[in-house]
């Protein structure tokens, strides 16, 4: 799971939210979503950030913290990708840090469907141009192609890789937490 440093963490919820608001909201998700992973049975869950408070609040979320020394977020994930296969992952899962209605059974959703063996699971956001979880088996199965349009581009690497790769459509794990709007709806749900 990467997370940006905190003072810069939500800059596009910077019209509603001050930079400790945006910081808190950034640590309550991450822990929310290291829980969710936990509990959905995942052996293990590394967070990879430059930031200090958010290793240690991974470590206290039963997390490994992996201080990030590049820049940007497919080298983090690639920090992340190299931690995994070291410690003999057979698979990685990547989830964002910004899911906050993400549940144990929404994250076993994505596993079920890697069960037959399919060695890419990618779930989009809301929008269907963002990847909001990648699972790969092997951990090496596809590059990382996070950023714009990575949904697609995800699903045209597997293409081009002849690897096969599912879909996994849920309503929970497409939510994301970036803008206001996103605010507004997440404060909708009635949700503090």
């Amino acid at each position: 799971m990467p997370v940006k440093d905190l003072s810069g963490t939500k800059s596009r919820l910077a019209p509603v939210l001050d930079p400790a608001a945006r910081a808190g909201l950034t640590l309550y998700m991450m822990g929310r979503v290291v829980s969710r992973a936990r509990e959905a049975g995942l052996e293990n869950v590394g967070v990879v950030s430059p930031d200090p408070i958010v290793l240690d609040e991974a470590l206290k979320r039963g997390a490994t913290p992996l201080a990030q020394k590049s820049r940007g977020l497919n080298p983090a994930l690639e920090e992340g990708r190299l931690w995994a296969t070291k410690n003999g992952a057979s698979a990685l899962l990547v989830l964002p840090a910004d899911l906050p209605l993400i549940e144990a059974a929404d994250v076993r959703d994505v596993l079920a469907e890697a069960a037959d063996g399919s060695p890419v699971v990618i779930s989009p956001d809301g929008a269907r141009s963002g990847t909001n979880a990648l699972l790969l088996r092997p951990p090496d199965a596809l590059p990382f192609l996070f950023g714009p349009d990575s949904f697609e581009a995800h699903l045209k690497a597997a293409r081009d890789l002849d690897a096969e790769a599912r879909v996994c459509e849920n309503q929970h794990i497409s939510f994301d937490l970036d803008t206001a709007g996103d605010l507004a709806a997440y404060r909708g749900e009635g949700r503090p």
